[in-house]
């Protein structure tokens, strides 16, 4: 046994107190651990260990050498964990979906940070209203804001979203603000086509059917209509955070909120979640949280 492994087995043995339990702890025999340790000794001209039928004690010189000897079994397995770590870098092409201006307002502010720590990992991002099959599209994940997202997907929860009914203050002062769910029926609305918000909106309790001015498939272009005053519009809270902070947009009924749905990392259920998709996720979570992202 080289000189390495007998600092190893003779730090084991100090610190498990015997050479049965150093064995077992390195996956070794008793006989290879002893004779590592006898071999160490005639090496040094020391003997380091005290062996009695009862206990082993640690003589002077071995409590000298095992001070020097776990500094350097530290000092190898950090080098081994940065020499895997090397090895292991996160490297390749992700092809992410996400919903419309979801990725303008979370998954692009995000990237910097990641792609400085992971100068390897290349990015295809793609925006939709509906949701893509993502073995079809060749996708390694998406983003998905639901309420549930199908079965046959990998699915985490990253955080809550809710529908929030927005108008421009202009619009407000011209109109009056709604007061309950049944006066949204006498405003300009307009509605996101793709889902039930077209023209059925779920406020609280109660469900109202609306008569859109305006129906849009974009959210950015749902918004848009927000901000220039063209009425009443539910929006998804994460889209409308930033213009109602800087008030160019008023949230109304907010007595009567809308339900609660979830964001969703979702993966292709036949394959197994890679080191750097995994990375990616974790890294966005916390970007996300930073951005006001309800858990």
């Amino acid at each position: 046994m080289d000189s390495f492994a007998g600092f190893e087995a003779f730090a084991r043995v100090v610190e498990t107190g015997s050479f049965t339990a150093a064995a077992a702890s390195l996956g070794s025999a008793k006989s290879s651990v002893s004779e590592a340790v006898r071999a160490l000794e005639e090496r040094l001209g020391a003997r380091l260990l005290d062996r009695t039928t009862r206990r082993v004690r640690v003589t002077e010189a071995g409590a000298a050498l095992y001070a020097r000897c776990r500094r350097l079994l530290d000092d190898a397995a950090a080098a081994r964990a940065e020499a895997r770590a090397s090895a292991t870098a996160l490297a390749g092409r992700l092809r992410v979906s996400a919903p419309q201006g979801f990725a303008q307002r979370f998954l692009v502010p995000a990237l910097p940070a990641f792609m400085a720590r992971h100068p390897a990992v290349t990015f295809d991002i793609s925006e939709s209203v509906e949701p893509v099959d993502l073995l079809a599209a060749g996708l390694d994940l998406a983003f998905r804001v639901s309420e549930s997202p199908a079965p046959n997907l990998i699915v985490r929860r990253l955080g809550t979203a809710r529908v929030v009914v927005v108008a421009a203050p202009g619009y407000l002062a011209a109109r009056g603000a709604p007061e309950r769910p049944a006066d949204v029926a006498r405003h300009r609305c307009v509605g996101f086509s793709p889902l039930a918000w077209r023209d059925t909106w779920r406020l609280g309790a109660e469900v109202v059917a609306v008569a859109p001015r305006l129906l849009t498939n974009s959210g950015e272009s749902l918004r848009a209509a927000a901000l220039a005053g063209l009425g009443l519009v539910a929006l998804p809270e994460w889209m409308a955070a930033d213009a109602l902070a800087a008030g160019s947009l008023t949230q109304v009924l907010t007595d009567h909120p809308a339900p609660a749905t979830g964001i969703f990392a979702v993966y292709p259920g036949s394959r197994l979640i890679s080191p750097v998709v995994r990375a990616y996720v974790d890294h966005t979570v916390r970007e996300m949280r930073a951005r006001g992202l309800r858990p």
